[in-house]
């Protein structure tokens, strides 16, 4: 009956089994600090030489992957909007000016004498 007795105790194992447990990362607690790097363009061996300074000793590979598996793009993305200071005039909607440049006029286009079209498109299925 010992086959029995590791069967069932291989079964509560298993039953009582977490594992979320087993999956919780070193940088977890420094989640926000990591996201506010990855927002300031920090590399991820930058931000592994941050954390090996300080004590933490992590690679640049290894912040890659936590960064991959925890953040998206559009997290990323909506935090660097965050710092954008604000212009006190608002967004700019004329083009810069440059002293000594005039201002150079694209021509018209030329239209084409009546009866004639334009170039033909190259195709694939002739």
């Amino acid at each position: 009956m010992p086959s029995s007795d590791l069967h069932a105790r291989l079964l509560d194992d298993a039953h009582s089994y977490n594992p979320s447990a087993h999956h919780r990362s070193l940088l977890d607690p420094f989640r926000d600090v990591i996201l506010l790097q990855r927002a300031k363009f920090m590399s991820y061996d930058q931000i592994a030489a941050v954390f090996t300074r300080n004590g933490l000793k992590v690679s640049g590979p290894g912040v890659a992957g936590y960064c991959r598996r925890t953040f998206t793009k559009a997290e990323i993305l909506r935090v660097r909007e965050e710092l954008k200071p604000e212009s006190p005039a608002g967004p700019a909607t004329t083009a810069p000016s440059f002293p000594g440049l005039s201002a150079v006029a694209t021509p018209a286009p030329i239209p084409l004498p009546p009866g004639r079209r334009g170039p033909k498109i190259a195709r694939d299925n002739y």
